[in-house]
């Protein structure tokens, strides 16, 4: 019986997954490993890339031309999962020979807790979601002393129930921010995320490079999601005090997207977050991150 399920979510990613499928397949040898891919760019040749790389019988391929968003591509291929654990991995993120091998057995130690597997990209190496005063939430350092919030979406483990559990990623989210939004709520909840002691090459960013249009849907959506995030997943206490900070950060990240000739999709994010704040607020029920789960975050040290 298969305990993994590798969750990806495709996006004019063809010549990409060519480079890295072959490496996950080898990675895969004799693992009860499935995969699932949620292809958004179907037309870009993406099926015949893993046609010629899995047996049939070993993964499930779902396209759907309509591009509903990261989040709900992952909602979509984790619904369609059989295992006890997914790993949402990006397409643009290779794996070692002994990568799978090493997560299979982070699981087999703790099946209950998420797992967040390290990136190397940027010049850096990171391991899930930590908390920023200016931008709310960052790729966590892995020199970083305390724990992850949760893990990033690019390389995350999550108990299959618990990630259903939670509702997945939040489909109106679409990309950018959604698995800081379902840290932030799986903390609250008490539900702690292990940093996992293996970091893989990432590209980063393949489906907006070269593109100026995307580069500003991306700035759009960064702005509107982080405002969202906030609205969503705090209390009411921790919104009082991370409006004003969300305030000041946003006027320095406007300099920024300056610099960036991204000015006017940014502004049009944050407009669009303080219109959709209290709607957004409404679509979660559960429990909240607030002082008692920053205070928490801030002191304790990971093992």
């Amino acid at each position: 019986m298969e305990t993994l399920t590798i969750v990806t979510v495709l996006y004019r990613s063809s010549d990409m997954l060519a480079e890295t499928l072959p490496t996950w397949v080898r990675s895969a040898d004799g693992l009860p490993v499935r995969f699932v891919f949620a292809d958004n760019w179907p037309e870009d040749g993406c099926e015949k890339v893993i046609a010629n790389c899995l047996d049939d019988d070993r993964y499930e391929y779902l396209p759907d031309s309509s591009n509903p968003g990261f989040a709900a591509g992952c909602n979509r291929a984790v619904a369609s999962a059989s295992t006890s654990h997914v790993l949402l991995l990006n397409p643009d993120v290779w794996l070692p020979d002994d990568a799978l091998a090493r997560i299979c057995a982070a699981i087999a130690e703790d099946p209950g807790t998420p797992i967040a597997v390290g990136l190397a990209m940027h010049g850096g190496e990171f391991v899930g979601i930590d908390l920023n005063p200016i931008s709310l939430f960052i790729d966590r350092s892995a020199t970083v002393s305390r724990g992850p919030v949760g893990p990033s979406g690019g390389a995350a483990v999550f108990p299959t129930d618990l990630f259903r559990r939670f509702g997945g990623f939040d489909e109106h989210l679409f990309a950018w921010g959604e698995d800081a939004d379902l840290a932030f709520r799986l903390y609250a909840s008490g539900v702690r995320t292990r940093p996992l002691d293996l970091v893989l090459p990432h590209a980063g960013g393949h489906s907006v490079e070269g593109d100026n249009k995307l580069q500003g849907f991306r700035a759009f959506l960064l702005a509107r999601n982080r405002l969202l995030v906030a609205a969503r997943t705090f209390t009411w206490p921790l919104m009082l005090v991370a409006i004003p900070m969300l305030a000041l950060a946003h006027l320095a990240l406007a300099a920024r997207r300056v610099r960036q000739g991204l000015l006017r999709p940014f502004l049009r994010g944050v407009g669009r977050g303080l219109r959709e704040g209290p709607a957004a607020r409404r679509r979660w029920k559960g429990k909240r991150f607030g002082f008692a789960s920053l205070f928490s975050y801030l002191t304790v040290r990971r093992a």
